[in-house]
């Protein structure tokens, strides 16, 4: 076995490796029943969908309508205490606290349940009664075995699949004033988004988003790297740099390094993308989906390519050879135009990466401009070798007093 098939070898293993690497952690087992979906409500009351949320002990239950695009909801809070009050809201403009629009339950010093709407238009808040952006068909409350429960009614402002969501909790005064809550603790991160068709809730924990945020950046590196710029370098190379004799097969080392570092590369760079996605594509929008799907046919199609090259090139005698080229040039060709063509759709999912697709044009630009210098200069030899090649068989043929079309 050459250099090339050895190398191409190790680069197939390597790939093999991160597979069995990326499948432990892509693949999740089936999801456990939640906590939520065995608690039953007073009055036989059904909500059609529930979520545990993930701090301050408490689960969201709701029904969604979708001919009216209205919703019921309850918000259960655990080991609850009758001198604290609770609260859900969303937030129609942001993820944030303020602009939130609030449903607030507590018990009173009488005994009697409180249940309101309170727009929060500050930080220093006391949660005031008053009127939501929305329409409310619905408010009440519920205490009981330490089990407060709010109930809201109200038409769903906007995407049901894409709600900020809040939840907190506070002390009551004994004049039943509302008094701050905690800052710090589970109470800074009571919020996330809820998806109500699905009933997938999602955390925003700023140190998650933080390390997805990272990730997604090497992602962008590692790919751009590989498949965006080593993969199109290395092509220039075994188009171009073959037509300079002088080298001999050095053209050759060089084209095949280039690209088996692209495709090393570019399979780590895939790796973490898949790990992003998460175990299913299903769960991403369909900007992301497509993203996705390009790139996992661009990896695919490289794998193709390296097996290809391992067990079923031939020797450039073969009278199949011309088989093999076709097919090495159509799938590399194609690999590298749905890479760079994948590049910009991934730069297109986050506004924040505008100049990094700024800098990938400019490069891409660039080895447009290179290609098509060496492409003019390439014809310009092959033109003059033609020329010189049927000069010489011209003289050759004079010289034996041959017709030349008898020669040829």
């Amino acid at each position: 076995m050459d250099s090339f098939r050895k190398l191409s070898l190790i680069s197939a293993l390597f790939h093999t490796l991160i597979i069995l690497l990326i499948i432990p952690v892509t693949s999740q087992p089936q999801p456990q029943p939640q906590a939520c979906e065995s608690y039953r409500f007073p009055n036989s009351t059904i909500f059609l969908a529930c979520n545990d949320l993930p701090v301050l002990d408490s689960s969201l239950h709701w029904t969604y309508h979708s001919s009216s695009n209205s919703i019921d909801v309850a918000f259960k809070k655990n080991n609850a205490n009758h001198k604290r009050w609770i609260a859900w809201a969303i937030n129609p403009t942001s993820t944030g606290m303020v602009g939130s629009q609030a449903f607030v339950a507590f018990q009173k010093s009488d005994g009697t349940m409180a249940a309101y709407t309170s727009p929060i238009t500050s930080y220093g808040t006391t949660l005031e009664e008053g009127s939501l952006s929305f329409e409310v068909h619905e408010v009440s409350a519920s205490f009981e075995d330490g089990t407060m429960i709010l109930y809201a009614s109200f038409q769903l402002p906007g995407n049901p699949k894409l709600v900020n969501h809040v939840w907190q909790e506070g002390l009551v005064s004994d004049d039943d004033s509302r008094l701050s809550h905690a800052l710090s603790g589970d109470n800074f991160k009571s919020f996330g988004r809820v998806d109500f068709l699905t009933g997938k809730v999602s955390d925003r924990d700023p140190h998650k988003q933080n390390s997805k945020i990272l990730l997604r950046k090497v992602h962008g590196i590692l790919n751009g790297i590989g498949w965006g710029i080593l993969m199109p370098t290395g092509a220039i190379m075994g188009r171009y740099l073959k037509q300079l004799e002088a080298i001999g097969s050095t053209w050759f080392h060089l084209h095949r390094a280039c690209q088996i570092l692209a495709y090393i590369i570019g399979t780590i760079g895939f790796a973490l993308g898949i790990f992003l996605s998460g175990p299913s594509l299903s769960s991403l929008s369909p900007y992301g989906f497509v993203h996705a799907s390009i790139g996992i046919a661009v990896f695919v199609s490289a794998t193709v390519q390296v097996l290809a090259a391992i067990f079923l090139r031939p020797d450039k005698h073969h009278k199949a050879r011309i088989f093999w080229n076709i097919f090495h040039y159509v799938v590399g060709y194609g690999v590298i135009f749905l890479s760079v063509f994948n590049m910009f759709r991934g730069f297109s999912l986050s506004k924040s990466y505008h100049s990094w697709k700024n800098a990938y044009f400019g490069v891409i630009v660039s080895l447009g401009c290179v290609a098509l210098i060496l492409e003019a200069i390439t014809w310009l030899f092959f033109c003059k070798r033609r020329n010189k090649k049927g000069m010489n068989l011209k003289e050759t043929s004079a010289d034996d007093n041959i017709p030349p079309q008898e020669i040829v």
